[in-house]
């Protein structure tokens, strides 16, 4: 959990600016060197931070899902807002340089009115990467 909460505090303190996001949940295991996830929620959007063998990940879903399993990691949110392919899911700086500037627009995204159209977006770059990396 230290890894997270060190990684929020030094990039990602505009999370709290004006109370918009709000830890709503956390998980922490000493197996693999402490196993960890933080949640945290907006109005409209939930952002899952995962310690998994000391990599950080960043997924992301509505807060009102239908599909309470179902995530989206932060490279498949870049693809579809820059249309590029991204080389790595694992979350730096870069990430969270990204997610400040286009934090408006994915929550937009992330909406109840906008997710029926941003949930098919998703899940076709998702299929879309895998076939990339799996053929």
């Amino acid at each position: 959990m230290t890894r997270i909460l060190a990684f929020i505090a030094n990039y990602m303190g505009f999370l709290w600016a004006g109370a918009r996001f709000k830890i709503v949940g956390s998980e922490v295991a000493t197996s693999n060197g402490g196993d960890a996830l933080l949640l945290v929620e907006s109005r409209d959007l939930r952002l899952r931070f995962v310690c998994d063998r000391t990599q950080l990940l960043l997924d992301l879903q509505p807060t009102r899902t239908q599909a309470p399993s179902e995530w989206f990691s932060i490279d498949l949110i870049r693809r579809m807002l820059l249309g590029k392919r991204e080389d790595s899911a694992l979350l730096d700086e870069s990430y969270a340089v990204f997610l400040k500037e286009q934090l408006d627009e994915i929550e937009r995204r992330f909406s109840d009115e906008n997710w029926p159209e941003t949930r098919p977006e998703l899940q076709r770059l998702k299929r879309k990467r895998a076939k990339e990396l799996f053929g």
